[in-house]
């Protein structure tokens, strides 16, 4: 076995990597004769069409208003990937659906180069039932196996990354994600494997800013950063003046974190005031020669409901390395391994709601709560470029719209991916009655003669 394990070690050095990198690009080897301007709806079947949409994008086409279906498995190792989605100038805009089919072997070599992953920028875009293996990111800033920067109202639903490998030099790295900025949404989606990077630096999302949501989703493996790092999300708020709350609910972590210097957590390495953690766990362990905690590194005022951390797993008697805010516990519960591995773990998770999202299964997640995974949790409809204002922001007994385009039906959801109200609607602007739902953070999807728009909202 020793002798296997040396000769296995000295292949890697010999050669660099089991896995030889890709020296031709994907830009050269594109197909893009399917495109065409009149159709709205797009199935991709081959690599080269996939790469296509890649070169389309970079030259101007966001493909706002239209959906990007994958039919079929996808082997992208022979050629160097150029993210979709380059810049501010030439996002991603439109809705791509990879129907659980595998994406395999993205290699993006982009170095000095930010926004970097799968997509590279996308704004006001959905992305849909991507499962990638083996993804190899090498960037800067904002890189993710999925996505580098996902921008405005940006929903990221039933994705996952296995096998992930992540170098960055630069901040807002994540493995799936760089980071998330305003009224964005992750829902059950994982990433597992490795992620390198500088500062606020996180297993599943780097950063988010500004009324964002990760639900149901996970991350394992080993987070690694200079400063500020979290096995879950690296930091959450730091650099910006947010005004709106981000909520992780229902989402757990597996990963080891380091740092070289400044706050390591397993769940999040900073947490400042405009965050909310609910029912959530970690298990990782969390090393920085400054603070690091079982559940976070450093931070205060932020609120939390109902997280646990694994005491022996993560080798942490406290949750939070170093609370900078009023006095006070925050609500994270120290646990046994042998205590997370229970049918009563799962019920506090679930806080005590049999139909809640939170499963166990001694042969799945090495015996610690999950949650299956899937199908996409929202209905999705081909998505528009019709303007639509919903008003008040923060929301009490009623929601006003008011469109540009025909409204025909809405949905209300929670952040779980769970139907809250729904109904049908006429003319383009109307007042939906609120009365019955409870105070938190919905998303509402709402159904125009134009296509489909969606919306955060808080009550």
């Amino acid at each position: 076995m020793k002798k296997t394990l040396l000769f296995l070690s000295f292949l890697m050095i010999a050669t660099g990597s089991i896995f030889a990198q890709p020296t031709t690009s994907w830009d050269d080897n594109a197909d893009v004769l399917w495109y065409n301007a009149q159709a709205s709806d797009f199935t991709l079947t081959t690599e080269a069409e996939l790469a296509g949409l890649s070169v389309l994008v970079a030259g101007g086409n966001d493909f706002l208003g239209s959906t990007i279906s994958i039919d079929g498995a996808m082997d992208l190792s022979t050629h160097l990937w150029s993210p979709i989605g380059v810049d501010a100038t030439n996002p991603f805009s439109g809705t791509f659906d990879g129907n659980n089919h595998p994406i395999n072997g993205v290699y993006v070599d982009l170095p000095t180069t930010s926004m970097v992953g799968f997509f590279g920028r996308a704004i006001n875009a959905t992305i849909l039932n991507v499962k990638l293996e083996n993804p190899t990111i090498k960037g800067d800033d904002s890189v993710g196996s999925l996505a580098g920067n996902v921008w405005q109202n940006g929903i990221i639903d039933n994705c996952h990354s296995t096998g992930v490998i992540i170098e960055a030099t630069g901040d807002n790295v994540g493995g799936l994600v760089g980071d998330l900025v305003e009224n964005g949404s992750i829902f059950q989606s994982s990433a597992q494997g490795s992620v390198t990077g500088g500062s606020q630096v996180g297993g599943l999302l780097g950063s988010p800013y500004n009324n964002n949501t990760i639900s149901k989703s996970f991350a394992t493996g080993t987070v690694h950063a200079n400063h500020l790092a979290g096995g879950l999300v690296g930091a959450s708020v730091i650099g910006f003046p947010g005004t709106l709350e981000n909520v992780f609910d229902n989402c757990y972590s597996r990963s080891n974190v380091t740092v070289v210097n400044g706050y390591a957590g397993g769940f999040v390495g900073s947490a400042a005031a405009l965050l909310s953690i609910n029912n959530s766990y970690s298990t990782g362990t969390a090393i920085g020669p400054e603070y690091d905690g079982g559940f976070v590194g450093g931070g205060g005022n932020f609120q939390t409901a109902n997280n646990y951390w694994d005491t022996e797993s993560s080798q942490h008697a406290n949750a939070v390395g170093d609370w900078q805010g009023a006095p006070g516990t925050p609500d994270i519960t120290a646990k046994t391994t042998t205590e997370m591995k229970t049918a009563a773990m799962v019920s506090l998770l679930n806080a005590g709601d049999v139909n809640g999202p939170w499963k166990m299964d001694a042969n799945i997640n090495d015996g610690y709560p999950s949650f299956e995974q899937g199908t996409s949790s929202v209905t999705q409809f081909s998505k528009s470029n019709v303007s639509m204002n919903v008003y008040p922001n923060l929301f009490n007994g009623k929601i006003n719209i008011d469109a540009d385009a025909d409204l025909n039906s809405y949905v209300i959801y929670e952040i779980s991916g769970k139907v809250i109200q729904e109904g049908t609607l006429k003319g383009k602007q109307t007042t939906i009655n609120t009365q019955s739902i409870n105070s938190g953070i919905y998303l509402l999807m709402v159904n125009t003669s134009e296509g489909m728009i969606s919306k955060k909202i808080v009550k």
